[in-house]
């Protein structure tokens, strides 16, 4: 047989993959586990996508985005991110995942490679061994609500370093890196010429901080920014997300980004349009409760003795579940194995913090896009069960 990818080959299968298969098709489930809003899309972007199915022919397009929509996101991109790209250097892409999926194709070649966080989405992992290059890690701490460790970061780059890779506000940890963290970031970049790729997608997802997009403090184009429809407005299955890109490198994104799907459906587009132009006060709304959430889940742990940090943006926690049972430091602690037997024996399913780094691998991952009465259900469940954890092994 033809030989396949090798580094595809080895790639094991993240155990997110493993908890959905568990609980696909229930409905006896409590839902912790996966970043997705519950609530429904807006009427207005949904009226705004039947009105073009309807009245437009839905043809090919341009490969990087109709110019209405690339300008309502660099406008966009002023209000809320802080700097005034143009309209050419906006990239229309499949999710924030086709952002990323086509930046990393952009700015490296195989051997190449990509500092990235740990803890960190999973979803990177493949993203990288698609693009031939090589993964490195950069601590996140949690004695510091999950900021990145500066030092540590700057140790671990290396002549083949090629792109910094951060995320804020973040995923697993909800932390919102401050102004000087970014500053501080940017000048390591700059010191030692690499790509900044900055994965912003939960950028309107603040609660307590202010959101610092790198692009902002960036004076000689080294910064790609990544956006996403699918939080702010609970459009995760629209597929549509943008990058905004230095001029110097934005039409080979756009070239990548056309090589990987030709062009976006024109209905989708238009729904992405009203959701920038349209009434913005959903955002808001979906914004407070989400905050209120957060409280609500903080609450519940600082109750127990295990409150940890604050997330200050997007709608995660991270919970300290093998000091929850009893485990000391030193004592091994399975994360999936304990997400396995919650939802086989209460229901409850949560992300095991083993799926984003080895730094969470004695946590879960709850996610707070979920009803106030799920919420409180589901973390009550997992302390409670997580108390009799070592007896029931």
């Amino acid at each position: 047989m033809p030989r396949s990818n090798p580094a595809l080959a080895a790639q094991q299968p993240n155990p997110m993959f493993r908890i959905g298969a568990l609980v696909y098709g229930r409905d006896d489930i409590l839902h912790l586990e996966f970043g997705e809003p519950d609530f429904p899309t807006p009427a207005h972007i949904s009226a705004a996508a039947i009105a073009s199915i309807t009245s437009e022919r839905q043809g090919y397009g341009p490969g990087n985005g109709i110019a209405e929509l690339r300008a309502a996101v660099a406008a966009r991109v002023q209000r809320v991110n802080g700097f005034a790209p143009t309209a050419e250097q906006v990239v229309m892409t499949e999710g924030g995942t086709g952002g990323l999926m086509g930046s990393l194709l952009t700015l490296c070649a195989p051997g190449d490679i990509v500092l990235t966080p740990d803890p960190g989405w999973p979803g990177y992992d493949a993203m990288l061994a698609v693009a031939g290059v090589e993964r490195a890690y950069y601590p996140l701490l949690s004695e510091r609500g999950w900021l990145p460790d500066l030092a540590a970061l700057e140790a671990a780059i290396t002549p083949q370093t090629r792109v910094l890779l951060i995320n804020s506000p973040s995923n697993p940890g909800g932390a919102v890196y401050p102004a000087e963290t970014i500053a501080a970031l940017m000048e390591i970049a700059a010191r030692h010429d690499l790509w900044l790729l900055s994965d912003e997608c939960y950028d309107e997802l603040v609660f307590d901080a202010r959101h610092i997009s790198p692009a902002a403090l960036d004076p000689d184009g080294r910064v790609l920014t990544v956006g996403s429809f699918s939080k702010t407005y609970a459009m995760t299955g629209w597929r549509i997300g943008w990058v905004v890109a230095p001029p110097a490198i934005a039409p080979a994104l756009g070239l990548t980004t056309a090589a990987q799907i030709n062009n976006l459906p024109l209905f989708v587009q238009r729904a992405a349009l009203a959701a920038l132009e349209g009434p913005q006060e959903c955002v808001a709304e979906m914004r407070a409760s989400y905050r209120a959430r957060r409280d609500l889940a903080t609450g519940l742990l600082s109750e127990r003795g295990l409150l940890e940090y604050t997330p200050a943006g997007a709608f995660y926690l991270l919970v300290p579940v093998a000091r929850a049972a009893g485990y000391g430091a030193d004592e091994p602690f399975d994360t999936l194995a304990f997400a396995e037997a919650l939802i086989a024996e209460r229901g409850i399913a949560l992300a095991p913090g083993m799926a984003f780094g080895s730094r969470t691998a004695r946590y879960v991952r709850v996610s707070l896009a979920s009803a106030p009465d799920v919420l409180r259900a589901g973390i009550s469940g997992l302390l409670d069960f997580a108390t009799g954890w070592r007896t029931h092994q």
